[in-house]
C-alpha cells in the first residue's frame, strides 16, 4: 500500500467548484488515462481479431457521443480507448511479434547480462539478459528485449556475451505475463559457442552497484534478520532479506513496507517544503531541488513500477508548486499510469503496478471522503478536527486493502485479515527507520563518520526489530491468511463498491452499510451451502508431470510427482489455502528419492506388486497399483473415476476413466474420456475420440458427487 502523500495536498490547496471549466478538465483528463491504462491491459489478453471489434465499439461510443451534441470533453474517453489500441497494435507489430517469430530458431546474439543468480548446476548461471545485438545487426533501443535461461554459463552482471543461442517462447505458466511485462519474450534452451567481450558501462549498472553500496553501509552492524529490512526500507535493496521476514510481512499485510514508494519521497522531500508547498521563501529553488531529489531516488531504486508512479506524481506536484498552481492527485496518478505504460506492450501486466495503483486509488478515495479541514474550521472545531484525522487514519489502509483485495484473489494471492492492523500499529515506525538508514548508507560512506553510523545503526536496527516483533505476532495471527473463494469475493466486493457509490452519490449512506452487512452474510451463507461436499482437485508443478491435489472436506491429499520444485509449489498452494499440510502423500514416482513432507506417505513402488491397494480418504475411494512399468491412483468420487499415471499401463483391456490427469508421457492402455493436461503432445493424436482439457496454468476441477463436474482456467484448444 504506497502512501503518496504529496499528492495529496492539491486537495488543500484547491478548492475548485465541480462546476468549474478547469476542474471538469482535469477530472476528463484524469479519466482518459485510466481509460487508456484500462485498454491496454485488456488488449492484452484479447486477440488480434477481437481488438478490432473492440475498436469498433469505441467508434461507435464517439459517433453516438457526437450525436448528442453536448458541449463536453467526455468524447474524449472513446478517441483515448481508440489510441491505445491502434499504439498497442503498432508495437506488437513492430517489436514483439518479430522477436515471437524467432522462437525455435538459432540466433547469433551479442547480450548484456541484467540479473543473475547461481545455477542449479555447477559453474551455470540463471538470470535474465538483454539482446543488443541479433545476427549482426545492432539493435536500436527500442527494439531491444530480454531473453531467460536457467543454465548459462558462469557470468556477472553486467557482462557481455556473444554466441549462438537457441531460443523458444516462454511457458505460459504463472510467471508468464509478469516475465512479458520485463521485457522478457523469450527462453534460452541451450547456448553455444559464447565468449565474454568485456563489461556494459551503460548507466543502470553504476546505479545498481551505488544501490549495493549504500545497502552495505546500512546494514553493516546489523544482522541479516534487521539489516536487510532496514536496507530494503531505506534504498530499496532487498536482496538480503530471509524467506521467512518476507512471508512475515506478506501474511500481515505489509510487505509493500518492503518496498520504495511514494512514501519514501514523500519523507524526503518534505523536508524541502513541507506541507505549504505553495508559499514561503525559496519557493522555486526547494521546488527544483525536491524534484532532483525525486528523479535521483527513482534512478536509485532502479524505476521499479512503485517509486516511478509515485515519483511521475512528486514531479507533477512539484511542477505545480514551482508555479503556483495546485496539481490534481487523480490526474498525477493518470499521467503516471499512461508513462508505465509505454515501457512496452506488456508493462500494464506488472503485478505489482497494478496492486500500486489500486492502493493508491484507494489511499485517494479515503482523503475524499475525510478532505482536510481549513485553517479557520481547525479553530473553531478543534475536537472535529481531530476526529477527522483519526477517521482517515482508519480508512485509508482500509481502502487500500480493500482496492487490492480483487487484484489479489484474481492472480492467486491470499488475503490478509490482520492487515490494516498492522499497517496502523506500525506506520509510526516507518518514518523515523528510512530516515536512520538512509543517514546510516551516507554515513557509512565515509570512516570519519563510522561512529556516528554505529550510534543511528543502533537505533535503526532497536526500531526494525519493534516493527518486525508486531509483524512475526500479527502474521501468527489465525485471521492473517483468509481462505477466500475467489470468484465470490470479488464479485462481492465489485458490488459492494458500486452499491455504496451510488448511496453516496444519493445521501443516503447510512441505509446502505447495513444492507450491505446484511446481504453479504446472506450471500456467505448461501455459498457455504452451494459448495459444501465439493471435492477440489487442483493440477500443480511442472507441465510436463503435474501433481494433484485433492481437498474433501477441507482435507488434502496430494498424488505426487516431480522433483522439489513441485513439492515446493504444492506446499505454498495448501498455505495459502489455509490448509496448512496435507493428511496424505502418494509419491507416483517409479524412481522415489526422499520426500519429507509431513502427513502419512505412501510409496507405490514399494507396494506389492500387481496387487491392488485401496484407502479411504473423507468419501473417496483411493486405488493404488504397482506395476512393473507403471504407477496407478485411481479415485473413485460418487462413481465418477480419476485416474494418474506415472509410466506406461499395460493391462488386458483398458482401463475405463471418466477423467485422465495427463503429463507429457503416454499412459498406456487407458480408455478417458476426457483428458486432462497442460500443453498437447504427441501422443494426443493417438486417442482422436477424447474430450482434450489444457489447463497451462494448472487448473482446477470440481465435483460435487451425484451432480455436477466443472473446470476452472481450463480452455479446449492445445
Amino acid at each position: 500500500m504506497p502512501l503518496t502523500v504529496p499528492i495529496l495536498f492539491s486537495w488543500k490547496n484547491c478548492r475548485s467548484s465541480p462546476t468549474d471549466p478547469a476542474t471538469r478538465m482535469r477530472r476528463v483528463l484524469a479519466a482518459c488515462c485510466f481509460v487508456w491504462f484500462a485498454t491496454k491491459l485488456i488488449a492484452v489478453y484479447l486477440p488480434p481479431a477481437a481488438l478490432g471489434l473492440l475498436a469498433a465499439v469505441f467508434v461507435c461510443v464517439f459517433w453516438y457521443s457526437l450525436a448528442l451534441a453536448r458541449r463536453d470533453y467526455s468524447r474524449l474517453l472513446p478517441l483515448v480507448g481508440l489510441a491505445a489500441i491502434l499504439v498497442h497494435t503498432l508495437v506488437y507489430s513492430t517489436v514483439v511479434a518479430p522477436v515471437f517469430a524467432l522462437a525455435g530458431e538459432e540466433i547469433d546474439a551479442l547480450v548484456v547480462a541484467e540479473q543473475v543468480d547461481p545455477g542449479f548446476q555447477d559453474g551455470t548461471v540463471r538470470g535474465e539478459f538483454t539482446v543488443v545485438e541479433l545476427n549482426g545487426r545492432k539493435l536500436p533501443v527500442w527494439k531491444r528485449f530480454r531473453i531467460s535461461s536457467v543454465a548459462m554459463p558462469e557470468c556477472e552482471r553486467a557482462d557481455r556475451l556473444r554466441g549462438h543461442f537457441s531460443v523458444e517462447l516462454l511457458e505460459r505458466d504463472e510467471y508468464y505475463y509478469g516475465n512479458l511485462a520485463d521485457g522478457v519474450l523469450l527462453q534460452v534452451e541451450g547456448a553455444e559457442n559464447l565468449s565474454l567481450e568485456g563489461q556494459s558501462h551503460a548507466p543502470r549498472f553504476f546505479l545498481r552497484g551505488l544501490q549495493e553500496t549504500l545497502a552495505r553501509s546500512c546494514r553493516r552492524y546489523l544482522p541479516q534478520e534487521l539489516g536487510g529490512v532496514l536496507s530494503a526500507m531505506a534504498v530499496g535493496d532487498k536482496s538480503r532479506l530471509t524467506d521467512e521476514v518476507t512471508e512475515a510481512y506478506r501474511a500481515a499485510g505489509v510487505s509493500h513496507l518492503l518496498v520504495v514508494s511514494g512514501l519514501h519521497l514523500t519523507l524526503l522531500c518534505g523536508a524541502f517544503l513541507g506541507n505549504r508547498p505553495c508559499g514561503g521563501r525559496f519557493r522555486k529553488q526547494k521546488a527544483l531541488a525536491a524534484m532532483l531529489l525525486v528523479l535521483c531516488m527513482m534512478a536509485l531504486v532502479g524505476f521499479t513500477p512503485s517509486v516511478t508512479r509515485a515519483g511521475v506524481g512528486a514531479l507533477i506536484f512539484y511542477t505545480g508548486a514551482f508555479l503556483l498552481q495546485p496539481a490534481d492527485s487523480f490526474t498525477s496518478l493518470g499521467i503516471a499510469a499512461v508513462l508505465l505504460s509505454l515501457q512496452n506492450c506488456y508493462a500494464v501486466c506488472d503485478l505489482g503496478l497494478q496492486l500500486s495503483f489500486a492502493a493508491t486509488v484507494g489511499v485517494l478515495c479515503a482523503a475524499r471522503v475525510f478532505p482536510p479541514a481549513r485553517m479557520d474550521e481547525q479553530e473553531e472545531h478543534p475536537w472535529r478536527f481531530r476526529l477527522r484525522r483519526v477517521c482517515t487514519s482508519l480508512l485509508v489502509p482500509l481502502f487500500a486493502a480493500i482496492f487490492t483485495l480483487p487484484l489479489q484473489l484474481l492472480h492467486g494471492l491470499s488475503a490478509s485479515g490482520v492487515s490494516v492492523l498492522t499497517n496502523l500499529l506500525v506506520m509510526s515506525l516507518v518514518g523515523p527507520i528510512v530516515c536512520l538508514g538512509l543517514i546510516c548508507a551516507v554515513t557509512g560512506l565515509i570512516p570519519a563518520l563510522y561512529g556516528v553510523t554505529r550510534a543511528v545503526m543502533l537505533l535503526a536496527g532497536v526500531l526494525v526489530k519493534l516493527q518486525n516483533a508486531i509483524v512475526f505476532y500479527m502474521a501468527s495471527l489465525p485471521a492473517a491468511k483468509l481462505v477466500l473463494p475467489k470468484a465470490f469475493t470479488v464479485f462481492a466486493v465489485l458490488v459492494c463498491g458500486a452499491a455504496l457509490w451510488y448511496a453516496w452519490r444519493l445521501h443516503r449512506l447510512r441505509w446502505a452499510v447495513p444492507v450491505l452487512c446484511a446481504g453479504l452474510v446472506l450471500s456467505a451463507n448461501l455459498y457455504g451451502a452451494l459448495t459444501q461436499d465439493v471435492v477440489t482437485i487442483r493440477l500443480l508443478g511442472s507441465t510436463s508431470s503435474p501433481c494433484a491435489v485433492i481437498v474433501s472436506e477441507q482435507q488434502a491429499m496430494v498424488l505426487f510427482r516431480g522433483g522439489e520444485s513441485n513439492r515446493q509449489q504444492v506446499q505454498d498452494w495448501l498455505d495459502v489455502q489455509g490448509i496448512g499440510t496435507a493428511e496424505l502423500w502418494v509419491d507416483l514416482r517409479q524412481n522415489p528419492g526422499e520426500l519429507n513432507v509431513q502427513g502419512r506417505l505412501i510409496y507405490t513402488e514399494d507396494l506389492p506388486e500387481g496387487q491392488q491397494w485401496i484407502e479411504e480418504f473423507h468419501g473417496i475411494r483411493l486405488s493404488l497399483l504397482n506395476q512393473s512399468g507403471a504407477n496407478l491412483a485411481l479415485l473413485e468420487i460418487s462413481g465418477y473415476r480419476v485416474a494418474m499415471i506415472t509410466g506406461r499401463l499395460e493391462a488386458g483391456t483398458p482401463l475405463q476413466v471418466d477423467l485422465l490427469l495427463a503429463g507429457a508421457s503416454n499412459p498406456g492402455m487407458v480408455d478417458p474420456v476426457q483428458v486432462l493436461t497442460a500443453k498437447s503432445y504427441d501422443w494426443h493424436a493417438e486417442q482422436p475420440d477424447v474430450h482434450w482439457k489444457y489447463a497451462p496454468l494448472g487448473g482446477t476441477v470440481f465435483i460435487r458427487p451425484g451432480r455436477a463436474i466443472t473446470f476452472e482456467g481450463v480452455t479446449n484448444a492445445a
